[in-house]
C-alpha cells in the first residue's frame, strides 16, 4: 500500500506496526516499531493536483440505478436492483454519484479515482452501501447533502472480501469538497479504510450502531472540516499507526468505548477536539500523546475512565492548547501517561471528582499534622489506601515548565511515580482528600507559581516520598494540608512553615513581610484548615512572616495567585521564621 505520510506541526510521529489490525489495545501480541518519520505533507492527497479526463455517472431511483458514460477501461460489470458494480483498468476516472435509493456501489479499480457526491441518499440492507475494493486512493468530493446507511448483517460477510462499513474502503480516503456526507453504521463501523482516511473539508455526520464511528488500520489524519461521530464502540479508531489532527472540529458526542485511539502516536496540534466518552477520552496505546495546539475538551463517566491516556509512551504538551478534562469515575485520572510527562506551555484545567460514583478515601491513619516528620507520619506520598480521582499522574517522571495549570481531585491532583520538576507557569493543585502535589522521588521546585491545597491529617499540600528530598531554588511556593511533608535538602531558597495547623477563613490567604504583602493565594472553599510550607524569591532566612486572610485583595490575579497584591484589611492567623 501507498506510505502514509502525516502532517506534523513541531514533532515526528514513529508509525507502528502491529501483528493483530483489529485490536490496538493488545500491546502484547509482538508488535514492532517501524523507523521511518513523517516528512511532511503529501501533495497527492490533494484533489486538486490530479487529472480526471473522464465522469461516469451513476444516478438512483428506488430500486434500480442508471449508469451513464462509461469511459474506456470502466467495465459495468453488474447492474441489478440498485447493485452496481463497477471494474476500471483506466487512469483518471471520475465517479459521480446522485439520486435516491437502495443498494450498493461496489467499484474495483487498478488505479487512483474520484468519487463525487452529488447529493446521494442509498440505503444497503445487506452490505457496505459504498464498497471500495481498490487499494488505491479514492478522492471523496462532497456537494450537496448526503447519506449512506447499511444493514445490521451482511448477506455476503463470508465472502473474502473485507467490508466492515457502511462505507468501506481497502485503500485510503481523502474528503474534501463544501458538502456533507451522513454515514449509519448498523453492522460494524460507519466509515473504514484500511489503509489511511484523510479529512481536509467538508461536513462529515458518522453513527455507528454497533462498533466504531472512523475506523483504519494505517492512519487518520483531520486537517478541516467538521466530524460529528456517535459510536457504540470507539469513535475514532487506528490500529497500527497514529492520528494526526491539525485542524478542523471534532465533536464526539459519544463513545461506548475509547473517543479517539491510536495504536501509535496522537498528534493534536490545532483544531477544536471534543469528546464524550465513558471509557478512555484520548488514548495512544503504544506511542505518545502529543498536544501542541488546539482546543480540547474532554468528559469521561466510566469509573476507570482515563481523559487523555499514554499507555506506554509519553505525554508531551507545549504550545498554546487549551486544555479542559473533566473525570467522573471512582479511579479515573485525568491525564495520565506511563512514561514521562512534560508540560510547557498551554492552558490545563483538570477536575476528577467523582461525580456520581461514590468514592470514599480509605488512607492510613494520619495524626495530627506537624512539621516534617512530625506527627503525621513522617515523610511519604500515600499513606496506604486505594487510588481514587486523580488529576495528573506519571509513573515516571513529571517535568513542568511553563503553561497554566488549574487541577482538583478526591486523590493526588499531581501525581508523580518518579521526579517531579516545576521550573516555571503557573500550577494550581487541589485535593479534596489526598495530597495536592505528590512526588515519590525527588521534588525540584525551581521557579514559577506552585500552589498546593491538600487533604487533612497525613495528606500535605506538597508531599515528597519518605528519603526523597524537596529541593527548593526558585519560585513562589505554597502548600496547605495535614503536614508539611519531605526532607528539604540544598535548599537555596529561603522557605518556612507554620509549627501547627490554624483555620484560614475568608477568599484569600496573605503572605506578608510587616506590612509589605508578598503574594495573596485564592482559597478554593471558604475555610481551610492546615499547615503551611511557603516560599518566595522576597523571603529571607531568619525573618520572620505573617499568613493572614482577606477578602479584600486586588491586583492582577492568575491561576488563584497574586503577586504584591494590595490589601485592604486582614487578619493575622500564624507567623513562621524562615530557613
Amino acid at each position: 500500500m501507498k506510505k502514509l505520510v502525516l502532517i506534523l506541526s513541531v514533532v515526528s510521529v514513529l508509525l507502528f506496526s502491529c501483528k493483530s489490525k483489529n485490536d490496538p489495545d493488545d500491546t502484547t501480541s509482538g508488535s514492532t516499531t517501524n523507523t521511518e518519520t513523517n516528512t511532511g505533507d503529501d501533495d497527492n492527497d490533494f484533489v486538486e493536483n490530479q487529472t480526471w479526463n473522464s465522469t461516469v455517472s451513476i444516478v438512483w431511483n428506488g430500486s434500480s440505478a442508471t449508469v451513464s458514460d462509461l469511459a474506456d477501461g470502466v467495465v459495468l460489470t453488474s447492474n441489478s436492483n440498485g447493485y452496481v458494480v463497477l471494474t476500471s483498468t483506466a487512469k483518471h476516472i471520475e465517479y459521480a454519484v446522485s439520486g435516491e435509493g437502495s443498494g450498493q456501489l461496489k467499484i474495483y479499480s487498478d488505479y487512483k479515482y474520484k468519487l463525487s457526491f452529488n447529493g446521494l441518499t442509498l440505503n444497503c440492507t445487506d452490505g457496505p452501501a459504498i464498497n471500495n475494493q481498490s487499494s488505491k486512493t479514492c478522492y471523496v468530493v462532497l456537494s450537496s447533502e448526503n447519506s449512506l446507511t447499511d444493514g445490521s448483517s451482511y448477506s455476503s460477510s463470508s465472502t473474502d472480501e473485507d467490508q466492515k462499513a457502511a462505507f468501506f474502503s481497502e485503500g485510503q480516503v481523502i474528503l474534501s469538497g463544501s458538502g456533507t456526507l451522513s454515514v449509519t453504521g448498523n453492522y460494524k463501523h460507519a466509515l473504514c479504510s484500511d489503509d489511511y482516511i484523510r479529512v481536509r473539508e467538508g461536513s462529515l455526520t458518522l453513527t455507528a450502531n454497533a462498533s466504531d464511528g472512523l475506523h483504519t488500520n494505517d492512519g487518520i489524519i483531520v486537517d478541516g472540516g467538521t466530524i460529528s461521530i456517535s459510536a457504540a464502540g470507539d469513535a475514532i479508531q487506528c490500529d497500527t499507526s497514529s492520528i494526526v489532527i491539525t485542524g478542523g472540529t471534532v465533536n464526539i458526542t459519544k463513545a461506548g468505548d475509547k473517543g479517539i485511539l491510536a495504536y501509535s502516536n496522537v498528534d493534536i496540534s490545532g483544531g477544536t477536539v471534543t469528546v464524550a466518552s465513558t471509557d478512555k477520552g484520548i488514548k495512544s496505546a503504544a506511542g505518545n500523546v502529543v498536544i501542541t495546539g488546539g482546543t480540547i475538551t474532554v468528559n469521561t463517566t466510566g469509573d476507570d475512565g482515563k481523559g487523555i491516556l499514554a499507555k506506554l509512551g509519553e505525554v508531551q504538551i507545549s504550545g498554546s492548547p487549551v486544555i479542559n478534562v473533566t473525570t467522573k469515575g471512582s479511579t479515573a485520572k485525568g491525564i495520565k501517561a506511563v512514561g514521562d510527562m512534560t508540560i510547557s506551555g498551554g492552558t490545563i484545567t483538570v477536575s476528577a471528582l467523582g461525580g456520581s460514583s461514590s468514592y470514599a478515601p480509605e488512607w492510613g491513619p494520619g495524626g495530627n499534622g506537624g512539621g516534617p516528620g512530625g506527627n503525621g507520619g513522617g515523610p511519604g506520598g500515600d499513606m496506604g489506601g486505594s487510588s481514587g480521582p486523580e488529576g495528573i499522574e506519571s509513573k515516571a517522571a513529571i517535568t513542568i515548565s511553563g503553561g497554566t495549570i488549574n487541577i482538583k481531585a478526591v486523590d493526588d491532583a499531581i501525581n508523580a511515580g518518579g521526579v517531579l520538576t516545576i521550573s516555571g507557569g503557573s500550577v494550581y493543585a487541589y485535593s479534596t482528600g489526598n495530597d495536592a502535589i505528590d512526588s515519590n522521588g525527588n521534588m525540584y521546585l525551581k521557579g514559577g507559581v506552585v500552589i498546593g491545597f491538600g487533604g487533612s491529617g497525613a495528606e500535605a499540600g506538597i508531599d515528597v516520598a519518605e528519603q526523597k528530598s524537596l529541593i527548593i531554588s526558585g519560585g513562589e511556593i505554597f502548600g496547605i494540608g495535614g503536614r508539611v511533608d519531605g526532607t528539604f535538602s540544598n535548599c537555596t531558597q529561603s522557605y518556612g512553615y507554620t509549627s501547627n495547623s490554624s483555620n484560614y477563613s475568608g477568599g484569600y490567604i496573605v503572605l506578608s513581610n510587616g506590612s509589605e504583602a508578598i503574594y495573596a493565594v485564592k482559597m478554593p472553599s471558604s475555610s481551610y484548615s492546615g499547615i503551611v510550607l511557603a516560599s518566595s524569591a522576597s523571603m529571607s532566612k531568619n525573618s520572620t512572616y505573617t499568613l493572614s486572610v482577606s477578602s479584600s485583595v486586588s491586583g492582577t490575579e492568575t491561576n488563584g495567585f497574586i503577586a504584591e497584591p494590595t490589601v485592604s484589611s486582614s487578619s493575622k492567623v500564624a507567623t513562621f521564621t524562615a530557613r
